[in-house]
């Protein structure tokens, strides 16, 4: 797994055992399975990780109450190509309601072999969240952030 570092953008590149088709499905449909419950900008016990799968889906996390934490909008949904979504989540780590606040993650799957998937993960337009952008770069690149996440889906898509 390598992970750029750059001053716009944090692009984090790896390979995962599974096909193109089962990759893509366990990155998005499959979410729950690989997303660390720690990981939850909600108030209440994280329950559900949920990506609704099309454009102009909800990306959300369900509380064990019942509560919809959104946290994102899918972008591009293009299996099992490429998936895009918003990253609506602000600089307090609350849910932020204005989309031209949000930046902007594309995951882009390509076939290495038959069984093997190159996965890139680029995430970027961080000056969007607004004056201390640097913060959510900084936090996103941190040793828990994309890597860490990174590897709990390539744990799961070869599962």
């Amino acid at each position: 797994m390598t992970q750029q570092l750059s001053e716009k953008e944090v692009r984090v590149e790896f390979v995962v055992d599974a096909p193109i088709d089962k990759a893509y499905d366990v990155f998005t449909n499959g979410i729950d399975r690989w997303w660390p419950r720690g990981h939850h900008i909600g108030k209440g016990e994280l329950a559900q990780e949920v990506i609704e799968p099309r454009q102009g889906g909800r990306c959300f996390g369900r509380e064990v109450d019942g509560t919809e934490c959104p946290w994102g909008t899918v972008l591009v949904w293009d299996p099992p190509r490429h998936f895009a979504f918003s990253w609506e989540i602000g600089l307090n780590w609350q849910h932020e309601t204005d989309p031209e606040r949000a930046s902007r993650v594309d995951v882009a799957f390509e076939p290495v072999t038959a069984d093997r998937t190159a996965v890139t993960l680029v995430h970027s337009d961080f000056e969007k969240h607004g004056e201390g952008w640097e913060s959510m770069r900084d936090s996103v690149r941190s040793k828990d952030g994309w890597a860490d996440l990174a590897n709990a889906y390539a744990k799961a898509a070869a599962a």
